[in-house]
Order: C-alpha cells, then sequence, then structure tokens
C-alpha cells in the first residue's frame, strides 16, 4: 500500500509540474504577442516619420521637432521590447553572462563559457515548499542529496 501512496504522491507532483510548465508557455507566448505588437509600432512610428517628414517638406517647414516626438516613441518601443525580452527569460530560468553574453540556466554559480561568478537569485520559498519534499540549499533552492556539506549549484553551507 505504501508503493501505491509514494506513487500517487510522485504522479500528483508529476501533473503539477507539468501544469507549471503549460502555464510558463503560455505567458510565453503572450509575452512574445507583446513584443511582436511592439515591433509592428516601431513600424507604424517609423511609417510616420517619412510620413511627417515628406508632409513638412512639402510645405517647406522644418522637421525636427515632429521627427524627435516619434523617435522617441520608438526608443520607448525598444525600451518595452528589452523588457518584454528580460520577462521571457526569467519565465524560461535563463540569464545572460554579463561577461560574455552566454545564455545559462538561473541556477548556475559559474558561467560555463567564461567563468563569471553569478550572485545567487533571491529563492521562491513557496514554489521551493511546491517542488519536492527532498532537501533543498536555502540560498538558490537547488535539490541537496543527504549529508551533503556544500550546495553543488551555489557553494552556499547546508545548514
Amino acid at each position: 500500500m505504501g508503493k501505491l501512496k509514494g506513487f500517487g504522491k510522485k504522479l500528483s507532483n508529476a501533473a503539477k509540474n507539468t501544469a507549471k510548465k503549460s502555464e510558463e508557455l503560455i505567458e510565453i507566448g503572450k509575452v512574445k504577442n507583446k513584443i511582436k505588437d511592439a515591433e509592428n509600432n516601431i513600424e507604424k512610428l517609423k511609417m510616420s516619420i517619412g510620413e511627417t517628414a515628406y508632409s513638412k517638406f512639402k510645405d517647406g517647414e522644418s522637421t525636427f521637432p515632429e521627427a524627435e516626438e516619434i523617435c522617441s516613441g520608438i526608443n520607448g518601443a525598444f525600451d518595452t521590447i528589452k523588457g518584454l525580452a528580460d520577462k521571457i527569460m526569467q519565465l524560461k530560468h535563463i540569464r545572460n553572462c554579463p561577461d560574455c553574453s552566454t545564455e545559462v540556466e538561473d541556477v548556475v554559480a559559474f558561467c560555463p563559457k567564461c567563468g563569471h561568478k553569478f550572485e545567487p537569485l533571491p529563492v521562491d520559498e513557496e514554489e521551493v515548499s511546491e517542488e519536492s519534499e527532498g532537501l533543498k540549499c536555502n540560498s538558490c533552492g537547488a535539490d541537496l542529496e543527504e549529508g551533503t556539506a556544500f550546495c553543488g549549484g551555489c557553494g552556499a553551507k547546508v545548514e
């Protein structure tokens, strides 16, 4: 009977993990759609620059104030895209190495390409408690084996 209870718990955890991954994929899709919307907005603003400049040129007027305003709108859209791209990386649990720009999982302690040491990310206590019943690192949330003295993910001393 104990084997069935353990199997049921594992099956339940697997279903929760699958649901969580599905939610993450849906959220990533939504963010990607927002990026596409921002890119389309940039194209519209670029077209507006041309239309405004031509209209002003045709009327013999200066184009700089209008063009600067539209260019500011384009820069704002690029900032939006950068923020949304960062959100996708967060949802995928990856980050860029600041030294070599390699994409790495957010739980690694060192960049595998250049050796940059990452600061541990804050741990979501609620997420850690839901994931599994095994031993976890208090600093980075990595799975730990019994008897481990230091975390292999972040190097923190296991208490």
